[in-house]
């Protein structure tokens, strides 16, 4: 089941249960690992063990999301393997074997024929053997595909593993799969544990293989390093980090749903110290999420009580929106 079928029966599982006071939006989420969220703003509201026992199950069938990203991953593969060619695919396959016995360093190098590595000049040797009876490949033909899976990133020197075999390999799947529900995830974020049930130390090692083959791409946004899937645009990737802060995406739901809350009000409401929610709103104004608004001529509407002497602060929906484009959680587009 997709992220979307997923939000929207959580919406109607929800409506037999919602009053009319009150507002309620549920749906997978990035900064926390229930994988859901729930807003509530009402005068009267329902039970708090209705309320939990909605989120339990959007979160259970939540959880089974994996599957849609590792059913992406198997298209991608095929796709992949589709568009090689017949004598690239039978190349690769001796690759594949020769690679896994792990006999010879594994550097890559294909200037010409007279001067291959070792663990090339073993590829080359078994397909001329295998191939070149069997199937009337010549030796230059050979050559020559060797040089396109290079060049095709599907073998890599310093890599003692293929993109075939990644492709194929459980882990580095799941981890790919991952990445693509979670981009902007750090080492340290405790849902690797909890998803993939991998410490810090092996899910880098894995990281590693996934960037040298092109899978997904790093990048560092304050001290952590940060990785994304390598063919998501990286326009947003600071927000994507910031929204991974449950009291940054609380903020942002709380103006939603009042524009005219106080800073002490926001900070009651979180239940953090006024100055960590001035932080926030500093950096969220710096990023033009927030548009800090001053003079009453340019207040929007919403905001139905004007005071001077401090601040008020209107989302920017037009840039979320474009956020929501690229990156589906937080799902801001639910509060919109």
């Amino acid at each position: 089941m997709s992220e979307k079928e997923l939000r929207l029966e959580g919406e109607e599982k929800i409506k037999g249960v919602e009053n009319e006071t009150t507002k309620i939006h549920i749906g997978n989420n990035l900064i926390n690992s229930s994988n859901s969220i729930l807003v509530i703003n009402s005068t009267k509201t329902m039970s708090k063990n209705k309320l939990e026992e909605i989120s339990k199950e959007i979160s259970d069938e939540s959880s089974n999301s994996l599957d849609v990203y590792l059913n992406k991953i198997d298209k991608i593969h095929q796709e992949l393997i589709s568009s090689l060619t017949e004598i690239e695919k039978d190349v690769l396959s001796v690759a594949n074997e020769i690679i896994k016995k792990k006999k010879f360093e594994p550097k890559f190098e294909t200037d010409r024929i007279e001067k291959m590595s070792p663990m090339v000049e073993e590829i080359y040797s078994k397909c001329i053997a295998k191939f070149n009876i069997q199937k009337g490949y010549e030796k230059q033909a050979i050559f020559n595909a060797l040089l396109s899976l290079e060049r095709k990133k599907w073998i890599i020197t310093n890599q003692r593993i293929t993109r075939d075999m990644i492709l194929k390999n459980p882990i580095k799947r799941k981890i790919l799969a991952f990445i693509e529900k979670y981009p902007g995830i750090h080492a340290r974020d405790p849902r690797i544990e909890q998803e993939l049930q991998i410490t810090r130390i092996p899910f880098l090692k894995h990281i590693s293989s996934l960037e040298a083959f092109g899978f997904i791409r790093s990048c560092r946004i304050g001290g952590t390093l940060n990785f994304f899937p390598a063919d998501l645009p990286n326009h947003f990737d600071e927000l994507a980090v910031i929204f991974q802060n449950e009291i940054v995406v609380k903020i942002i739901q709380l103006l939603f749903e009042n524009p005219n809350m106080t800073l002490v009000e926001l900070a009651n409401e979180i239940g953090v110290y006024h100055r960590a929610i001035q932080y926030h709103i500093d950096n969220l104004i710096k990023f033009n999420v927030l548009i800090n608004i001053q003079d009453n001529d340019e207040l929007p509407e919403e905001i139905t009580k004007y005071d001077g002497r401090r601040n008020y602060y209107e989302v920017n929906k037009d840039l979320l929106i474009q956020y929501n484009s690229i990156f589906k959680f937080p799902p801001f587009y639910n509060w919109i």
